[in-house]
């Protein structure tokens, strides 16, 4: 496979940039409710509500990147009135998952459909592109290494046509994996999502000029190993509907990703936590979910304990006045609304392990 172009370079590059969600995504606001122990805190709580309901996310949905370079790219820019079918939302909770997922497809009578790998270095972008195919944010991303830890699947429908995303976390060698001390997940995902892969992309980093030229071995060897799996270095959202082949569809069509609800919400909170707390900070944060359940009024109740094991990493996730803890349970509310379009309040609990 040979190495990118300059103008591939300037194309990747496009691609690759992080989104932003726009003004009309949401008003939220934020509550702080810290608990002192004498002179020290010992935990704090963020509770995160908004004033959107969820009909009123649709069009702030759609914004998703529209008319965006990348956008073009991945062949979704259009006019809103020829816009695609909207995208399903991820059900509230996991027996609603559940049942989702072992429904039976509602497929067309001539169906088509595609298995495709993500594969690429650690942050080359694959959760990025995946999420920008789905029309959603599903899965996780970070500037920080390892973001995803192991596979996640995907999944977007258009007329008789079903393409299935296996986002894989980024290929790493054996002698990394033990050093590190890092899950095997991340040393055998990769390889077994080629497995029942009938096209690989392979995403490179072009603005990492130490890896832009050429392939790591990790990469070579895993493509080498599958050569019978057709791989590609671009590609759109239209070539990969185009390749699907005929053949019963594996999912409902109102299936986003496979994840269960749960695992998503924890995995957004991990990528702030990645993105915004220093060095080994944010590995060594333990997550537990204590209140999962729908409210009232159709909003959806979280409560999630940090737990850390360091007092100054407590200082570090709080923040001055709680304002670190705060910006995360925004950011994290902001996008388990996109997510589930419904109203989301958030009650992150920062505690230190004894």
């Amino acid at each position: 496979m040979a190495a990118p172009s300059r103008c591939s370079a300037v194309l990747f590059r496009t691609v690759l940039r992080f989104w932003r969600l726009g003004q009309d995504a949401g008003r939220e606001r934020v509550a702080l409710r810290p608990l002192l122990l004498g002179s020290q805190w010992r935990c704090l709580s963020c509770v995160v509500g908004t004033a959107l309901s969820g009909p009123r996310l649709a069009p702030a949905s759609r914004r998703y990147g529209q008319g965006s370079a990348l956008d073009r790219f991945l062949g979704l820019s259009r006019p809103d009135s020829s816009l695609p079918s909207r995208v399903p939302a991820v059900p509230l909770n996991r027996d609603d998952q559940d049942l989702l997922l072992v429904h039976s497809p509602d497929m067309p009578e001539n169906p088509r459909v595609l298995r495709v790998v993500l594969l690429g270095a650690p942050n080359a972008g694959k959760s990025t592109l995946s999420n920008q195919l789905l029309g959603r944010k599903v899965f996780p991303v970070s500037k920080k290494v390892h973001t995803t830890r192991c596979q996640a699947l995907g999944v977007f429908t258009e007329n008789e046509a079903q393409v299935i995303l296996l986002d894989t976390p980024g290929l790493i060698s054996p002698t990394k994996q033990k050093r590190h001390h890092l899950e095997s997940s991340l040393l055998e995902d990769p390889w077994k999502s080629m497995e029942s892969a009938d096209l690989v992309v392979v995403l490179v980093d072009v603005s990492d000029k130490w890896t832009r030229n050429q392939l790591s071995p990790q990469l070579l060897q895993c493509l080498t190993k599958f050569s019978q799996v057709p791989s590609i270095l671009v590609m759109n959202k239209q070539y990969l509907l185009s390749k699907a082949q005929p053949g019963p569809w594996e999912f409902h069509s109102e299936v986003l990703t496979s994840q269960m609800p749960e695992e998503i919400c924890a995995n957004i909170i991990r990528e702030k936590l990645l993105e915004h707390l220093p060095q080994e900070v944010p590995y060594s944060v333990q997550q537990q979910t204590v209140v999962w359940e729908k409210g009232p009024s159709g909003e959806l109740l979280i409560l999630q304990k940090l737990l850390v094991s360091k007092e100054s990493h407590m200082k570090l996730l709080i923040g001055l006045k709680g304002h670190m803890i705060a910006q995360i349970a925004e950011e994290v509310g902001r996008d388990l609304m996109n997510i589930f379009l419904c109203d989301v309040q958030l009650r992150l609990s920062v505690k230190l392990l004894k």
